[in-house]
Parts: structure tokens; C-alpha cells; sequence
């Protein structure tokens, strides 16, 4: 009996540290015990690293998406003031992956000027110095072997202690390219979906949207009724990145673009007039709310089985 009770404590034990999150930090910007200093000046340090090795010279672009206010609230920079997207009240990692998404394709799109461009060292690694703090996306990491994701950072970010950091360390996700099969051929797919507008009556008849393929517009496509608003296109499978946007967002609306694996997800939703939510969250609430309820399980099973040992003791 005492191996079973001990076989569960270390199966429980190893679920909390499977489910934990890779860095500790404050679950929201709630926890903050100071306010942000607009004025202070940060700095962030990228890392560009695959399976050990350090990628040099990568080409790295920054943009600066947002200004944030010293109670952690954001407010579109001016070359992104037209895409209409709500920053504050973030409530999930996919959400802030679906705004990146977006953001990478309007970039293309509107050909937005990064306001810094650097590439990596010998160690794989760009600095940023002097930056304003705000929002930022740092985008375009790609050699000839690797692809890097782009990524969204939050300067200052704030610490499990509740303290703002303003020197901030990320290292960027990469991946192999495959291998190019001259004769291979993928189809990729382009849906569009309408969300907040239940009566339809601002709906328009029809959209315009772009595909871009490499930062370059590859085809132009009219989205409606007619075609179940979806577009299907194949093309050789050559490494080449696709993106999609919306060449004239309907008024009142605002656009967002997710990706799930070879199919597109257009869509626009009716915008309101409700203040902000909360502040975003560095992390997915969902998972954080999963581990917290597995530590509570968790520990009341311990409290149990040290009972029940005692007990048979006795």
C-alpha cells in the first residue's frame, strides 16, 4: 500500500511540473505593484537559435505597434492607428497570436517601415536599445535552412515579483525548412467570417481580399454569398510565405486574420462602442486556471492519503 500511495504523490507531482509554465511570472497586469515609467527608455535582446545553433546575421525588423500609459493601457501607433485592433482586455495567447497574424499580414499589405532593422551575431543574438515602451513585433527572421516565428513583445514586461523589467531577453521560435519538391503542389484555403453583425444589414455584398506571397500581392479575390465567401488556390511547395488581408475593411468593422495550418481565416468583426476589459495577460488563463485547480486536487489527495497512512499506523 505504501508503494501505490507513493506511485500516486510522484504521478501528481509530475503532472503540476508538465502543466507549469516555463517562466514564472505574474498571471496579469493586476499584480503589478508600481506603475510604468513612460519616459524610461528599455531595452530587448532577440535570440535566433535552433536544435543548439545560433543563426548569424538573420535579418531583424522591429516595429513599434503601440505606445502603452503608465496604467498599462494601449493605444495603436500611427502607422497601425487604421487597423482598428483592440489591444486592451487580451484575454489569451491565441487571441495576441491571431493580432500577430494580423499585423504581419498588414505590414505587407500597407508596406509599413520598421523603425529599427538589425541583424544577429556570431551568438545568434540582435539588441535593441533606447526603445519607448509600448508593443513591439519583431518579424522577417529567415535563413536558408530556418524559418522564426515573429513575435509580439510587451516592453517593460512585468515580473513574478510584480516589478516592471525594462531590459527584456526573448528567444524566438524556429523551425527546419523542409525540403523543396520541384513537381510537389499544396492548396492553401482563404475563409471569411462575419462576427457581432447578427442582422447582416451593415454587411456589405462582397470583399476584396489580397493574397501575398513573400511580402509581394500574388492574386486579388472577391469574397461573397455566392462562394460560401471562400477561396481555395494550389501552388508549388516551395517554401514560400503566404499571408492575406483585406484590401478596404468595411466601416465599423475591424479585421483579423488567424492561420491554422494551410487554410486562412479572414475575419471581420462589427466593432462596439463597450470601454476596454481588463488588462491584457501574459498568458493563456485558461491553462493557468488548470494548473491552479490540479495544485488544489492535488493537495488534497496528499492531505488524504497522510491520513489514511496514519491512521493504518495507529
Amino acid at each position: 500500500m505504501a508503494g501505490r500511495r507513493m506511485g500516486i504523490i510522484v504521478f501528481l507531482f509530475c503532472l503540476c511540473l508538465c502543466l507549469m509554465p516555463c517562466c514564472a511570472q505574474a498571471a496579469s497586469t493586476a499584480d503589478a505593484k508600481e506603475a510604468i515609467s513612460p519616459e524610461k527608455a528599455c531595452a530587448l535582446t532577440l535570440s535566433y537559435c535552433y536544435n543548439d545553433a545560433a543563426f548569424e546575421a538573420v535579418s531583424v525588423n522591429l516595429y513599434k505597434i503601440a505606445d502603452v500609459s503608465a496604467d498599462y493601457q494601449y493605444s495603436l501607433a500611427v502607422p497601425f492607428a487604421a487597423a482598428g485592433l483592440e489591444l486592451n482586455g487580451i484575454e489569451s495567447m491565441s487571441e495576441w497570436n491571431e493580432i500577430r497574424s494580423t499585423l504581419e499580414a498588414y505590414i505587407l499589405a500597407h508596406d509599413v517601415e520598421a523603425i529599427r532593422a538589425a541583424r544577429t551575431d556570431a551568438q545568434g543574438q540582435v539588441r535593441f536599445e533606447g526603445l519607448d515602451p509600448g508593443l513591439y513585433l519583431a518579424a522577417n527572421g529567415k535563413t536558408e535552412n530556418c524559418r522564426f516565428d515573429s513575435a509580439l513583445l510587451a516592453l517593460p514586461g512585468l515580473g513574478a515579483d510584480g516589478l516592471w523589467r525594462y531590459k527584456l531577453t526573448a528567444s524566438l521560435k524556429g523551425e527546419e525548412i523542409p525540403p523543396v519538391e520541384p513537381d510537389e503542389e499544396i492548396e492553401l484555403k482563404l475563409l471569411k467570417l462575419w462576427k457581432g453583425d447578427d442582422g447582416q444589414s451593415d454587411r456589405p455584398a462582397s470583399i476584396q481580399a489580397e493574397i501575398l506571397r513573400n511580402g509581394e500581392l500574388y492574386q486579388t479575390v472577391t469574397l461573397s454569398k455566392e462562394n460560401n465567401w471562400a477561396y481555395s488556390w494550389t501552388a508549388k511547395n516551395d517554401g514560400a510565405k503566404w499571408n492575406v488581408t483585406e484590401a478596404d475593411v468595411p466601416s465599423g468593422y475591424v479585421m483579423t486574420v488567424e492561420k491554422r495550418g494551410t487554410t486562412f481565416i479572414l475575419t471581420n468583426t462589427l466593432s462596439t462602442d463597450d470601454p476596454p476589459g481588463n488588462s491584457p495577460e501574459t498568458g493563456d488563463s485558461e491553462s493557468a486556471l488548470l494548473y491552479t485547480v490540479l495544485m488544489y486536487v492535488s493537495g488534497a489527495v496528499l492531505v488524504i492519503l497522510g491520513i489514511t497512512g496514519k491512521r493504518k499506523r495507529t
